[in-house]
């Protein structure tokens, strides 16, 4: 992930993200993907740089021994739900041969649950998908419920395999002098990229 503040490098590879769980494969020419609607990509092209947009979801970059693969992952409520963090470490075990334990996995900032007050339909999707842990992350507070979107990336991703996370725990909603943040700011937000470039 790049400093706070610090663009992009030019050459950094998004794609169309829709709040899904689709998984881009990065493998070639890097124009193929202009366009192409997912939520994630992963790349074994040496040198190649692959990020995501966020300004409220959760940013995730993964990287397997010596950097050689990598991955960007947009994590919003719904993304979360349908599982695009799992499934990004699905395909990277698929295609590279990676266990989750080889992964070493970093959360960038998001909006946390000190501001993400929430209502029925995500309520009610984390209580369906994860009953288990919807407890651990839907907290009730007075004045509404309040949801730890990095929170069940995190238990899915554990409970898969995936050993090492590294989360500073920043907040979008918290710090509007270092972060952008849609539920805060509206259309007004700009957004940040996240990105993480393959060992060449």
């Amino acid at each position: 992930m790049g400093r706070l503040g610090e663009s992009p490098p030019p050459d950094t590879v998004t794609c169309a993200q829709v709040h899904g769980n689709g998984v881009l494969c990065l493998a070639g020419d890097p124009p193929a993907l202009s366009g192409t609607e997912g939520d994630a990509i992963v790349t074994a092209v040496p040198g190649a740089c692959v990020g995501v947009r966020t300004a409220d979801c959760l940013p995730i970059l993964m990287h397997g021994p010596g950097g050689r693969v990598v991955a960007a992952v947009h994590a919003g409520w719904r993304g979360t739900v349908a599982g695009v963090a799992t499934a990004t470490v699905a395909l990277l075990a698929q295609r590279y041969d990676l266990t989750p334990a080889e992964l070493t996995v970093r959360f960038g900032p998001c909006i946390r649950p000190c501001c993400y007050q929430v209502g029925g339909e995500l309520i009610g999707a984390v209580r369906e998908s994860f009953p288990r842990w919807a407890n651990q992350v839907l907290r009730e507070r007075p004045g509404g419920t309040y949801f730890d979107l990095a929170g069940l990336n995190r238990l899915q991703l554990e409970a898969i395999g995936v050993r090492t996370i590294h989360d500073d725990g920043a907040c979008t909603g918290c710090r509007p002098d270092e972060f952008e943040s849609y539920r805060r700011d509206g259309r007004s937000s700009g957004r940040m990229v996240s990105w993480v470039r393959a060992a060449s």
